[in-house]
């Protein structure tokens, strides 16, 4: 007996990315996530990150600087290699890359006005 067309509705998936949009919502994952990992390797480096010595595992009061103009801390520096290995893993797939960049972008938004106030 054939199924009826409701029932095969409900069995197909409705949010299937397509491959044009996969392959840049994985492209752009893996571009984010690159970024992260080069940030949070870069906030270790003696030069590119100025007053090294004084970085703190974690607070405001780590004296550590990325180009001079962004405070790091050892936390700091770990959650973005974390965000950047989540997101190289994310990006495999075309659904868990859009996952990433929406959830990540969510994040970083809720900081963003966060540290606004």
């Amino acid at each position: 007996m054939a199924q009826s067309t409701a029932t095969n509705a409900l069995a197909e998936p409705h949010d299937v990315l397509a491959p044009a949009d996969a392959t840049l919502a994985r492209r752009v994952a893996t571009v984010v996530a690159g970024t992260f990992l080069l940030v949070g390797v870069l906030g270790f480096v003696p030069g590119v990150t100025q007053h090294l010595g004084d970085i703190t595992f974690a607070g405001h009061d780590s004296g550590a600087e990325l180009l001079g103009l962004f405070q790091v801390s050892i936390l700091h520096n770990i959650v973005h290699l974390a965000f950047g290995i989540v997101g190289l893993l994310a990006a495999r797939q075309g659904r868990t890359a859009v996952l990433y960049l929406l959830a990540g972008g969510s994040v970083y938004l809720l900081l963003a006005a966060y540290g606004s106030l």
